[in-house]
């Protein structure tokens, strides 16, 4: 299978929970897309990073950008004051 043939599917589930010993129920809607094996080697330096994500749609097509943004990982290891 080539880049051009990849095609993915957007997987949509309806969640429900319930509480209070099941007198009430919480309801959510969750939805994922799964990255092809082909592609994942370019996602692996991102891993277990946040990311902003923009979704628009333009003639017919799904843009879909994640965005690095400004990270704070000079913060993690803070210098000790003296």
């Amino acid at each position: 299978m080539t880049l051009e043939e990849l095609t993915i599917k957007i997987y949509h589930y309806v969640i429900k929970r319930s509480y209070l010993n099941g007198k009430n129920t919480y309801i959510y809607e969750r939805m994922s897309i799964p990255i092809p094996r082909i592609l994942q080697h370019k996602l692996i330096s991102h891993c277990k990073q946040r990311l902003k994500i923009d979704i628009t749609q333009q003639n017919n097509k799904i843009f879909i950008i994640l965005d690095p943004g400004k990270t704070f990982l000079h913060t993690k290891n803070t210098p000790y004051k003296t």
